[in-house]
């Protein structure tokens, strides 16, 4: 039987030895930190991870380490504060474990009473006079205090308050899951701030073999190896899984083959029902407990996507959106509070952030395995979704009698019970190659069809969706589409419309009636014809790739006055003056919403004309790629002070324009091919003071220098192609990532060399190209 606890979390202070497998070199870290004799001030270290990665436990083992026991500091205190805390109770904690006197305790309080023990007048002490109490006692001595499980800053706040600033070399640690926890402990100094992280598929065998198998080998038998390295991907290297499940597994009187392949297949199953493994629930339960009620309708839609996938941050929002999961609140736009929400999920470490965008902004996470079945646990319960995937029988689908709302299709399902009820269905989501059922009629109350990655998607498909007249999201990106019907203006309610990565070329005429619609991208590469009347679509902010070939389709572009993303291709011919004159038309009339402008051209024609004769330009703009002949930048790209992303490609400008690009304040991305200057053999030189903000610069074929001082945020340098010359790289101090794609083979060992020997040692990723 399973010892019981009132908290599961309380098994990481019982850990024993023997199962701290990979933790030295995070201990090491952290006492290090504590020991650093070069920082007397009071000094908070925070550790960041969601729940069961092994805070406490980290935490508990340089609380108990020699070093920090013998002497260094006193007094030492381990509070752990928890969700439901009481500041008062928290700090009698405090006063009780750091040892207060009697006399010091009755000096505070005033109470004189010699009837009232020490323990009676505590609890009649209201919170300042504790407060004062722990000060007071602190004051002057090096002390070491654990604050365990803090959930909120208001919570660090009223308990930094007790904690005397000093030079006495006193250091505090608190674990937590809230990103804006850790920030305010560490406010001071964020280079305190470690974040812990799943064990290694390595670390996380060893540490599974030691909690089966006996000492002194802890030797898995070579027949259960495989069986047991498939149960150990589940666990995905969250340590309390794997010490959990690798107990249970102990607890057996006889490991066998069959024993252990029953629970790999069952054990979704065994974490739910088994006492056991119940406290994983448990634990990462707690998390979801805690959320706002708006924020948890947000977290379980999370169980709609399956296990491992890389879950796009605005495919997620916009869904949230068209759902009415999210809607915007005080005059605050929807997408704005989506954009919040997603944030407070990866503030409370709930989704684990797996790509950024160049200035640092979440672009894709995933959700742990452990935590995605507590999801769609939760999820079944609160008949929030139906989850059909490898894991689905008919009996665990869904409770009986409920309405299905929301259906999300994984594949490798035996399916629904046959009949079920689809009719009160709201949305509809599919992964894989297999066709979703495509007759929709019966399921009117749909709000969104998710039908991204569907290769086998065919044109009569959505023929089916014209009766969902309540429809407001529709993806078919990355399918084999090639056309829409018709119908698709039946869909009045549409808002959002994505069909890039599709073979689609030309928009039906009857898109013109979908008044509601705010977001349409897609099309090939060249993009997509659009019809005539185009311009009625008044709700469009984001919009291309659009073919624009006439001054006409020009015209009807410059008509939507709400654009704020905008990406058009000009074609091959050579552009007339009428062209021209339509697209400097264009762009002013655009000018006070256009956020977002990509245009592309691949005739000989120059858009210098048309760029320069903007007589209002677009100085909001926040990204900007042009890709077409130049020769030189318009004036007005001096003015681009909020520009943080520029991409230039065969645009053929003077050396003299890089003078232009360094001085815009907000650039942190820029990205030049082999055409966006005339070569004439001079290096591009980033000089002194220039580009102050860039982080991310990406050059093809150009040869390059970097004076002392130059690019002092950059932090990835990507070079590509064939260079003759890379000089002072050892110049850009906060280097993190040098890519370099080059036929030099010389070039490439000087830049590894360089970064071997560079002060901050950025990561080298090279690759030699063949010549042409």
């Amino acid at each position: 039987m399973a010892d019981r606890y009132s908290d599961p979390r309380i098994i990481g202070h019982f850990v024993e030895e023997a199962q701290l497998v990979g933790i030295n070199p995070s201990r090491d870290k952290i006492i290090g930190w504590v020991m650093d004799e070069n920082c007397p001030e009071l000094t908070a270290i925070s550790l960041l991870g969601f729940g069961g990665l092994g805070k406490t436990t980290l935490a508990k083992t340089v609380y108990d380490d020699p070093i920090i026991v013998e002497g260094h500091f006193q007094p030492r205190a381990w509070i752990a504060v928890s969700q439901n805390y009481n500041i008062k109770e928290l700090l009698k904690k405090i006063i009780r474990q750091i040892s207060v006197n009697e006399k010091q305790i009755r000096d505070v309080s005033g109470f004189r009473d010699a009837r009232l023990n020490t323990e009676q007048c505590l609890n009649m002490m209201d919170e300042s006079q504790l407060v004062q109490t722990v000060r007071g006692h602190l004051h002057g001595k090096r002390y070491f205090i654990v604050f365990d499980d803090v959930w909120s800053v208001e919570a660090w706040e009223s308990l930094s308050i007790a904690l005397p600033q000093g030079k006495e070399g006193s250091r505090v640690i608190v674990t937590t899951r809230i990103n804006d926890v850790a920030n305010a402990s560490c406010s001071r100094n964020r280079r305190f701030i470690f974040k812990i992280s799943p064990l290694s598929p390595e670390l996380s065998w060893e540490l599974f073999c030691r909690k089966v198998f006996d000492a002194p080998d802890y030797n898995c038998p070579p027949e259960l190896e495989n069986i047991g390295r498939e149960i150990l991907q589940k666990c995905d290297g969250l340590p309390l899984a794997i010490v959990t499940i690798g107990g249970l597994l102990a607890s057996k009187p006889d490991n066998n083959f069959e024993e252990w392949k029953d629970l790999r297949d069952h054990l979704r199953l065994e974490i739910q029902t088994n006492d056991m493994l119940s406290k994983i629930n448990q634990i990462l339960g707690l998390s979801y407990n805690d959320l706002p009620y708006y924020l948890k309708p947000c977290f379980l839609f999370l169980g709609t996507f399956p296990e491992d996938y890389e879950i796009r941050r605005k495919r997620l929002m916009r869904r949230w959106i068209a759902e009415g999961i999210v809607h915007g609140v005080d005059g605050l736009p929807d997408e704005k509070m989506a954009e919040r929400c997603f944030n407070q999920l990866v503030n409370r470490s709930l989704v684990q952030p797996s790509e950024f965008d160049y200035n640092g902004t979440v672009r894709s996470c995933r959700v742990h395995d452990m935590m995605l079945d507590v999801i769609i646990s939760i999820s079944r319960k609160e008949n929030f979704a139906v989850v059909l995937n490898k894991h689905s029988t008919q009996t665990n689908i869904q409770p009986r009698h409920q309405r299905i709302r929301r259906l999300s299709r994984q594949g490798g399902s035996s399916g629904l019970v046959p009949n079920t009820d689809l009719s009160h269905l709201r949305s509809f989501t599919a992964f894989g190659e297999d066709v979703p059922v495509s007759d929709y009629r019966k399921q009117r109350l749909l709000r969104a069809i998710d039908l991204e990655g569907c290769r086998n998607l065919d044109d009569f498909h959505p023929k089916s969706f014209s009766k969902l007249c309540l429809l407001k999201y529709l993806s078919m990106r990355n399918t084999g589409l090639s056309e829409l019907p018709d119908s698709i203006g039946d869909l009045q309610n549409l808002e959002f419309l994505e069909i890039r990565g599709t073979y689609i070329q030309k928009l039906p005429n009857a898109i013109v009636k979908l008044q509601k619609l705010v977001y349409l991208l897609g099309g090939p590469f060249i993009g997509f014809k659009f019809p005539k009347g185009i311009r009625k679509l008044k709700r469009l902010t984001t919009f291309g790739t659009a073919r624009a070939h006439n001054v006409h389709s020009l015209q009807e572009i410059s008509e939507l006055i709400n654009l704020q993303k905008l990406d058009i291709f000009l074609g091959r011919s050579d552009l007339s003056l009428r062209m021209l004159e339509e697209i400097s038309a264009l762009l002013s009339k655009l000018n006070g919403s256009l956020r977002s402008l990509k245009i592309l051209h691949l005739g000989n024609s120059s858009l210098k004309k048309a760029l320069d004769e903007v007589a209002l330009p677009p100085l909001l703009l926040c990204k900007i790629e042009i890709g077409c002949r130049l020769g030189e930048l318009p004036p007005w790209f001096a003015s681009l002070k909020h520009v943080v992303k520029i991409s230039l490609f065969r645009t053929q400008l003077q050396l003299e324009d890089l003078q232009v690009l360094r001085n815009l304040p907000a650039l942190v991305n820029l990205i030049l091919d082999d055409e966006s200057f005339v070569y004439n053999g001079e290096n591009l030189v980033f000089d002194r003071e220039g580009f102050a903000q860039l982080k991310l610069l990406t050059v093809a074929r150009h040869n390059m220098s970097f004076e002392v001082g130059a690019v002092p945020s950059l932090e990835i340098l990507k070079i590509l192609g064939p260079n003759k010359s890379v000089n002072g790289i050892e110049h850009l101090h906060g280097l993190k990532e040098v890519h370099i794609y080059t036929d030099n083979e010389n070039i490439i060992e000087m830049v590894k060399n360089i970064a071997a020997n560079h002060s901050n040692r950025p990561k080298c990723f090279a690759k030699l190209l063949k010549s042409a």
